[in-house]
């Protein structure tokens, strides 16, 4: 029970910081796309993209083998030492090959309708965020939850003062924008490296630890090894994907992309939380071969967060040309229907976070691997079908993203199912009732409020109605969260204290 309670409370942190940071995301959505321009936009997302995927094939499930490695012993600090000199030598890799990179005709080719002066400056920016994932994950593996995530809210609230600042008093252009990113960048790794220093976690001693490095190598690349083809794969069709998007329909496209992707991943902030808890749990569960309480969690929390996601993603799905109106202008109208399709991609990537994170906990990295393989060459002939022959740019591209991760998914519930010793009918089950219900909800929600013509107002009175028809399904139909009707009474009970 203290181990149950515990969870509750660090993803309860996480939930609160996790929708503090969604409200201010939401502002930022309707704020700099419209002040960037579809074009502008576009370009800062490739370039986002690209190295985001070059630094994720440089991780190439490191950063995991070292989290599930550091929550299984946080004693073991000489991780942190030789995961940081990794980090290093990357960086120095990376760098020189993009330099290199510039003086040759591929440079044209890789970065099509991207002016060359933002590359090297998007590489930076790229590796700044990859170690803001790192430092994250550091705090995690030390459980601490609480101190990070309200560190996470007050550097919110100071990068939304900055943002509208630099939007009101400055030119806001390309240059301005990648400036704002560097600067809350290089915020959080300030106030994150204090309170690690504080902890404890950083200390004069950190680089004074006995490191042997060919040890932490056998061990890091026995964990990741299996997950490196796959990183590779998985990389370059990641990058043909917004190359193509970027090449066939312009920065534009690539804009709305981005654009619709953000709004849909404002769904997966209430389930995103759990994932490094459970994936905390699973390696310290595994460490101490209680393989009772994994099953419990793995039963109970993800269905529930896989409805908690199909409520989010299936009514912003119905509003999706309303979300358009109230955060853009019409230089955005056309990109309605692509946030359509991506809106319900979350719900399923709950199922991959969590799922997959069971992959990780036991090791069992090479499964991971092949199923990944397996998905991602699945997906690439949906490249080819969307963005090439039928050139439907962001749709199109929405359109592969959604069904490779639904039959990835499923492979995934499918074997882990079978680890666990339990039947996957009844999560197959639940995934389907649970996404009929919250369907006719909206559908009948929208119907209701169809007369409304002010975009804000038929979303929020849409909203209410939805909220109460979900409300008044749960408590007939506990299932569908995946609860009963005594965990919702102990809940109403504590509500009315």
């Amino acid at each position: 029970m203290a181990i149950e309670e515990s969870l509750k409370k660090r993803y309860l942190i996480k939930l609160l910081s996790n929708l503090i940071n969604g409200a201010i995301n939401i502002i930022f959505i309707a704020l700099i796309p419209k002040a960037l321009g579809p074009v502008a936009y576009g370009q800062f997302s490739y370039l986002q993209q690209f190295f985001s995927q070059i630094l994720g094939l440089a991780d190439a499930g490191t950063s995991m083998a070292f989290f599930t490695k550091l929550s299984s012993n946080p004693k073991r600090k000489e991780l942190i030492s030789f995961y940081a000199l990794y980090m290093g030598a990357i960086f120095i890799l990376v760098s020189f090959m993009i330099y290199l990179l510039r003086y040759t005709p591929f440079a044209e080719t890789l970065f099509p309708n991207i002016p060359q002066e933002y590359i090297f400056i998007a590489m930076g920016l790229g590796f700044l965020t990859w170690l803001n994932q790192i430092f994250i994950k550091l705090s995690d593996a030390y459980a601490m939850t609480v101190s990070v995530e309200f560190l996470k809210i007050l550097h919110k609230f100071a990068a939304l003062g900055l943002l509208l600042y630099f939007i009101y008093y400055l030119t806001f252009d390309l240059t301005a924008y990648f400036q704002f990113n560097y600067i809350v960048s290089l915020l959080f790794i300030a106030l994150a490296s204090l309170l690690f220093i504080q902890r404890n976690v950083f200390n004069a001693d950190l680089w004074k630890q006995k490191i042997n490095i060919v040890q932490n190598i056998k061990e890091i690349a026995h964990y990741s090894h299996p997950i490196f083809l796959f990183s590779i794969v998985g990389v370059a069709i990641a990058m043909f994907d917004i190359w193509l998007l970027q090449t066939m329909s312009g920065s534009e496209q690539t804009g709305f992309y981005t654009l619709t992707y953000s709004i849909a991943a404002v769904s997966f902030l209430f389930t995103s939380s759990m994932t490094p808890i459970i994936t905390r749990e699973f390696a310290r569960s595994f460490a101490q071969g209680d393989m009772e309480r994994i099953r419990l969690y793995f039963k109970r929390y993800i269905p529930m967060l896989y409805s908690v996601a199909t409520f989010f993603a299936v009514f912003t799905a119905f509003q999706s040309d309303h979300l358009i109106q109230i955060f853009t202008d019409e230089k955005f109208a056309l990109a309605g229907s692509a946030l359509t399709v991506i809106a319900l991609y979350p719900i399923h990537q709950t199922y991959g976070q969590l799922s997959g994170s069971l992959f990780f906990a036991n090791g069992n990295t090479s499964q991971y691997r092949n199923i990944g393989l397996f998905t991602s060459l699945i997906g690439l002939s949906f490249t080819f079908l969307f963005l090439f022959v039928l050139n439907l740019g962001a749709l199109g591209l929405a359109y592969k993203m959604l069904i490779t991760q639904l039959i990835g998914v499923t492979i995934q519930l499918y074997f882990n199912t079978t680890f666990l010793k339990t039947k996957m009918t009844p999560f197959l089950f639940h995934q389907i009732y649970s996404f009929l219900f919250f369907l006719i909800a909206a559908f009948v929600s929208v119907t209701l409020t169809s007369s409304i013509q002010t975009p804000w107002i038929n979303l929020s009175v849409c909203a209410v109605f939805y909220t109460v028809l979900t409300i008044i399904g749960t408590i007939i139909f506990p299932q569908i969260f995946a609860t009963s009707r005594g965990e919702i009474k102990v809940l109403l009970s504590i509500t009315k204290v």
